[in-house]
């Protein structure tokens, strides 16, 4: 809330002591006999003429007129150094931070403004507090900050991150121009090499908004000139590469006639090999990139030109300047991880199933790894798009948790995926990838029905020499888009799809699209199979239950000796007690046996069982992979650890052995893995592909 006047959170007015504001009223109102003073507040007595309370209120921003320090002579005492116990009060603050209790926090962060409003440590403080609203996308409150910060510490060593801060302020609201009018100015009065490098990167995503790429080619020359450390310039590199992957030969081509340095012309020579290689000319860009490595051995960009000659090469991702600028205030808490899961609502057990596997890979992690404590962030989804959106930004903002893992539906992860490449969190999402699209920072580790429908396909054609295959599926989206891969993977593998039939959601009597099914397959069937049923296999992509329906009556319909044929949903209930002799040699292809016997399985089971009297199912399996592959990668990580370096690493996971599966990630976040074909032999299901697996009953 602001006082009437002036820009100044009437909140922060009562933060500063006594004393403070009658310097202020005194130097703004010289008509003014006496202030009476109080504690958190004050109280007029006399006043010469007629002088309201919003008049003395009127402080700090308004007198020096728009956020300008005032005058050498009016400044209040101030020491670069702070009493210990101001440190330690900001110390305290930080781990509460970093604990996730952002309210507590700023709590302290603000006493330590009341108590100590002449140190460092207050300019220290709020500008932290600052920094955490503009994350939060609180814009209002975070200009309050930095404005009275400006004007009323103008002489603290670190003033240049707070004007940096503001520009980042302007950038995320919108105002460019504003940006840049006022970057050259601190770029030039500014003696902190960090200041200057990340006001580089700032205006290097703004102009790149702009599609400017001379002046960002200009921004990243002085960024470089004032980087002195690995972590700057890998921030440069990256934001160089940015702007870069944006421009066509032609305009790069443009860019080296102007005057480029010798160090800014091998991101140059870099982005043409690049675009050579995309043209299908491999050899004259590997021909580019060893000659620039031979000259540029110790060059920032020389890892990278490394990986492009081995193949392995991730190219970087572009961004707004308004999402930079936002992403690199968001606060990082890399022991604590989000969940986003339906925790009410008809989905919540599938919710819960997720978060048990989430508790028993934190707890694998934690006894393993003791000094790198995880905890979970655990938020509703819900049912709407505003419930999923605002609690992924509240997990990012307030709890700064590393990464996210969920959601589940469809409809969620298409309104939370956008945010999380806006924000650059790392989003695991537990859905399939709808689309062909790149998003930068997610990757779908959930089952791809393509690649399970073609695993069981494979096994049909190359074990079981099955040419002729049908399908009855819901007339459902799950069951519409299942049959619809199923035809197609038929046909990709050289088998021959004789009919396809659906059926109402809940049906109990499924004599009608039998009948039908059978009909399309006698018209279609070659001659040599005319005799009995004219299909091999059948494929029911849908529940237990209702394969435990259909079953009994295919022999009514004269449906006899075909392969029943399932998805990982075959699974999530006892087929072999549902389905009796009606499922005898029936496959299904999955992503996790519980009662494998693979060490790594049997002991998942054995603590899952113990500790839930329950056993563990694909989601639950799913989910503790997910979180197991991204602590390993962030384990893995060297040199500073960010959400992007986390990220990157992830995308080179090979041969990730999971509960679920081994797994290799691919530079463009393609999820590759391996699934299992279970069989029913004999009343027992067993792993009949890949190899021999366990039996149970």
């Amino acid at each position: 809330m602001y006082v009437k006047g002036t820009r100044l959170p009437r909140a922060l007015l009562y933060l500063l002591p006594g004393r403070f504001i009658y310097w202020h009223c005194c130097i703004c109102n010289p008509h003014l006999e006496s202030v009476r003073l109080s504690r958190g507040g004050f109280m007029l007595s006399k006043l010469k003429g007629v002088v309201s309370l919003v008049i003395i209120l009127f402080i700090a921003v308004s007198c020096s007129g728009g956020g300008q320090a005032p005058p050498a002579d009016q400044l209040l005492p101030f020491s670069q150094t702070s009493p210990p116990e101001a440190d330690s009060l900001y110390n305290q603050a930080q781990q509460a931070f970093t604990d996730g209790k952002v309210p507590n926090a700023i709590g302290i962060w603000e006493r330590i403004v009341q108590k100590y409003p002449n140190t460092s440590a207050a300019a220290k403080s709020m500008n932290r507090v600052g920094e955490i609203y503009l994350a939060q996308g609180q814009y209002d409150r975070a200009a309050q900050y930095f404005e009275y910060l400006l004007y009323a510490y103008p002489r603290w060593d670190d003033i240049g991150s707070a004007r940096l801060n503001q520009l980042r302020l302007y950038a995320a609201i919108g105002k460019k121009k504003q940006v840049m009018k006022e970057a050259v100015s601190l770029y030039e009065t500014s003696t902190d090499s960090s200041v200057r490098v990340r006001l580089s990167d700032l205006m290097i995503s703004i102009y790149s908004d702009d599609h400017d790429l001379e002046t960002c080619l200009d921004w990243a020359s002085s960024g470089f000139l004032a980087a002195n450390t690995p972590e700057q310039k890998k921030l440069l590199t990256s934001a160089t590469l940015r702007f870069l992957s944006r421009a066509d030969e032609g305009a790069i081509k443009k860019l080296s006639k102007k005057k480029v340095s010798d160090f800014m012309r091998v991101f140059l020579e870099f982005r043409l090999a690049e675009i050579e290689t995309q043209k299908g000319q491999s050899d004259l860009a590997q021909e580019r990139l060893r000659t620039i490595l031979a000259q540029n051995g110790s060059h920032p960009l020389a890892p990278e030109i490394q990986a492009s000659l081995k193949g392995t090469k991730i190219i970087a991702k572009s961004g707004t300047g308004a999402a930079s600028a936002a992403r690199s205030n968001i606060p990082l808490n890399s022991n604590r991880v989000g969940v986003l899961v339906p925790l009410n609502g008809p989905n919540s057990k599938y919710g819960d199933m997720v978060v048990r596997g989430l508790n028993m890979a934190v707890a694998d992690w934690n006894e393993r790894f003791p000094d790198q404590q995880i905890t979970l962030v655990i938020k509703d989804a819900g049912n709407d798009k505003e419930t999923a959106s605002a609690a992924f930004r509240e997990m990012t903002a307030q709890d700064g948790v590393l990464a996210v893992i969920g959601p589940l539906g469809a409809q969620a992860a298409k309104d939370v995926i956008p945010l999380a490449s806006s924000e650059g969190v790392p989003l695991l999402a537990l859905t399939q990838k709808e689309d062909e699209s790149e998003n930068s920072y997610v990757l779908h580790t959930f089952i791809d029905s393509r690649d399970l429908v073609r695993t069981l396909v494979r096994h049909c054609r190359e074990r079981l020499k099955y040419e002729r295959f049908a399908c009855l599926f819901p007339n459902d989206r799950y069951g519409q888009r299942l049959s619809k891969i199923f035809s197609e993977v038929v046909n990709e593998q050289g088998g021959n799809m004789i009919a396809s039939a659906s059926y109402k959601e809940r049906s109990t009597d499924f004599a009608e699209p039998l009948q039908k099914l059978m009909t399309i397959a006698k018209k279609n069937a070659p001659l040599n199979a005319l005799e009995g049923t004219p299909f091999e296999a059948l494929f029911i992509p849908d529940q237990v239950q209702s394969v435990a329906l259909i079953g009994p009556q295919l022999p009514y319909n004269d449906i006899v000796g075909v392969t029943l044929l399932g998805t990982n949903l075959w699974s999530e209930a006892p087929l072999v007690q549902a389905g009796g002799v009606y499922v005898e040699q029936a496959l299904f292809a999955a992503s996790f046996f519980p009662e494998s016997q693979d060490p790594m399985v049997k002991s998942f089971r054995e603590k899952f069982e113990s500790q839930y009297s329950a056993t563990p199912t694909y989601l639950e399996a799913q989910a503790y992979d997910a979180l197991i592959l991204l602590l390993q990668s962030r384990k893995a990580v060297r040199g500073e650890l960010t959400r992007d370096a986390v990220f990157q690493t992830i995308l080179g996971a090979k041969d990730f052995k999971g509960v679920a599966g081994t797994y290799t990630v691919s530079s463009k976040g393609e999820l590759d893995r391996q699934y299992i074909v279970l069989q029913v032999s004999n009343g027992q299901l067993t792993q009949v592909s890949p190899g021999p697996g366990a039996r149970v009953q």
